[in-house]
């Protein structure tokens, strides 16, 4: 399906009190799908928002409602699987959505927590569905890590499914055409079949830019802001609205002069579009011939055509928490495996490089995972060996799925050289036992490090000695460097990846790679920043991974710098006192081109 970003804008007919000369009513989201789109809005009310039916049931009812519920559950997967069939026919691999939805669905342990609160609270199924699956996703909500959030959505959409299937509330039906939806959350069926009614953009109040349903509407080209507050507060039925996707913003009731504007940018983005089409499948070269690796940064496999479509050359940073969910002490080696070889062999012959786990030390991944909650405690390697029976499947699954020979494991936050060594300890003896058992497995897996701390970035080159690769992770090496967490409000401004000693810690750690002779990524959120391109190339850098919208733009700004210059302003830069001396002086240095890209 085409993205609203290659379409002309529609304008609406306005409601009569788009005063003129009133001023514009804006709100802010969270961008989390492309594109600019123009409509009349439609408030969608919670799909399975009526109350369940909560009594105290009697004890010869208690059997009756265990049934109930589980004849929901066969009701529910045929719903999805019908939904999955839609989606196939127009998204294709990103209707593996609803297979995940699915074997969630029939998580045993999902089953026996409503069955044992059916029993033991004598509640109706629809009350303790409405419970138990709560209380799982308000542990998903607690969570530091994005991707885990994430999965509290799909929580909320199997408790509506399962509602729905026991009768309580209707299931929801497309919209007319060119509607803007705005919702307080949505499920992935009802992002499908919305997006096969022909909706112009969705507006939702609660999600993420990890969610299902964000994952579906960029797949549909859908525009999408999410966590817009007092989202049905401040719209109403038939309101005008423009919807801006790339910067999470939603103009109410706009005037003929703010439709115009929005139809020139749309047109500008167009043709932005068009020039990374054109360059897809050119090298990412300078002018002066430094070639340039451009890799994708995912969090699911259904973001994998996104990254073929935008002309990844590899998975640079394919996490792996969102197999984790609840259960992460739970879930076996085959389960993973299966994930891990359908990633490999979809994205053959790229390479894709997993990271293994990097939960932190959240607690809602079972009580083998709990720990406390500073950015200082069990994290990364840290954790991982302090439960090693995890690591071990975790390492015996990659290995499992590696016979393609396209797959790298990446260790998270590594501290130090024996962290690396016990980890390929452990490689050695799951090799001897798959080869015991005459398992195909690549024998030469390679193995790599994340540098995070400024403790691995003076050591990155002991750290080289014993990887195959290194990949430099900025967005925590920032925050460590400068003490600074940056989900804390009081100290998030102190937080800037172009501080002097952040950029010495990213150049020592290239240049420690470069003299042992191994490849080293930068795939945190600076790889993307248009102000960073020509002062990492400058560095030395070679290889960057990001988000998949962000190859275009990237590749474009790539050929449009020459490393030549580029090494000069990376040796100004480095003179440099403060990081807003820096930021000035790198904006000054780019041409005319790079500020069309910042648009998207």
């Amino acid at each position: 399906m085409e993205s609203n970003t290659d379409q002309t804008i529609n304008q609406p007919t306005l409601r009569a009190d788009a005063a003129n000369g009133q001023a514009l009513v804006m709100l802010e989201g969270i961008p989390a799908s492309p594109g600019i789109a123009v409509g009349t809005v439609h408030l969608l009310a919670p799909v399975g928002s009526a109350e369940a039916e909560e009594r105290r049931i009697q004890e010869f009812e208690i059997e009756i409602e265990v049934e109930r519920f589980h004849a929901a559950v066969g009701t529910a997967d045929s719903a999805l699987a019908q939904i999955e069939a839609m989606a196939r026919e127009q998204v294709h691999d990103r209707a593996e959505i609803f297979e995940a939805l699915r074997m969630m669905l029939h998580d045993p342990t999902l089953h026996s927590s409503i069955c044992a609160a059916i029993r033991a609270h004598r509640q109706t199924a629809s009350g303790a569905i409405r419970m138990e699956m709560t209380k799982l996703a308000a542990q998903f909500s607690a969570s530091s890590n994005s991707t885990i959030r994430s999965r509290a959505e799909d929580v909320h959409s199997l408790q509506e499914h399962l509602i729905a299937a026991l009768g309580s509330t209707p299931t929801a039906h497309p919209l007319h055409s060119g509607a803007i939806l705005a919702a307080r959350a949505l499920s992935p069926g009802d992002t499908v079949l919305h997006a096969r009614g022909g909706v112009g953009a969705l507006l939702l109040e609660a999600g993420g830019i990890n969610s299902h349903a964000a994952i579906l509407a960029r797949a549909f080209g859908l525009p999408m802001v999410v966590g817009i507050r007092d989202l049905f507060a401040q719209l109403q039925p038939g309101f005008g609205v423009i919807v801006d996707g790339y910067v999470g913003r939603v103009i109410i009731n706009p005037d003929q002069a703010t439709l115009q504007q929005y139809q020139m940018r749309n047109e500008s983005l167009q043709a932005q579009r068009q020039r990374y089409r054109q360059i897809r499948d050119l090298p990412a070269e300078t002018r002066d011939a430094e070639r340039v690796t451009l890799a994708a940064n995912l969090d699911l496999m259904e973001e994998i055509e996104g990254a073929l479509e935008n002309g990844a050359e590899e998975i640079g940073l394919m996490r792996t928490e969102y197999l984790a969910m609840h259960r992460v002490a739970q879930i076996g080696v085959e389960e993973q495996a299966t994930a891990y070889r359908q990633i490999a062999e979809r994205a053959y012959p790229m390479t894709v490089t997993f990271r293994l786990f990097d939960i932190g030390s959240d607690k809602l991944l079972g009580n083998a995972w709990s720990g406390d909650s500073s950015p200082l405690g069990l994290r990364g390697m840290r954790l991982l060996l302090a439960h090693q029976e995890i690591l071990y499947r975790q390492l015996e699954a990659l290995l499992r799925a590696s016979e393609m020979k396209n797959i790298r494991v990446m260790l998270p936050m590594v501290g130090s050289i024996e962290e690396i060594r016990g980890v390929k300890r452990m490689v050695a003896e799951i090799k001897h036992q798959l080869r015991i058992q005459r398992v195909p497995f690549d024998e030469y897996l390679p193995i790599g490090g994340m540098i995070e701390t400024p403790a691995a970035a003076l050591i990155a080159e002991t750290l080289a000695s014993e990887c195959a690769f290194l990949s430099i992770g900025t967005n925590d090496l920032a925050q460590y460097t400068l003490a600074v967490d940056r989900a804390q409000e009081s100290v998030a401004a102190w937080y800037d990846e172009f501080h002097p000693a952040v950029l010495q810690l990213i150049r020592t750690s290239i240049l420690a790679a470069h003299r042992v002779g191994v490849p080293i990524t930068l795939c945190g959120e600076m790889a993307g920043n248009p102000l960073a391109t020509g002062l990492l190339i400058g560095l030395g850098l070679r290889r960057f991974s990001v988000a998949p919208a962000q190859l275009g733009p990237l590749k474009l700004r790539v050929r449009s710098l020459s490393a030549a210059e580029a090494r000069a302003w990376a040796r100004a830069a480095l003179r440099m006192p403060d990081p807003g001396q820096v930021r000035a002086y790198l904006a000054s240095c780019m041409d005319g081109g790079d500020s069309e890209v910042e648009l998207e």
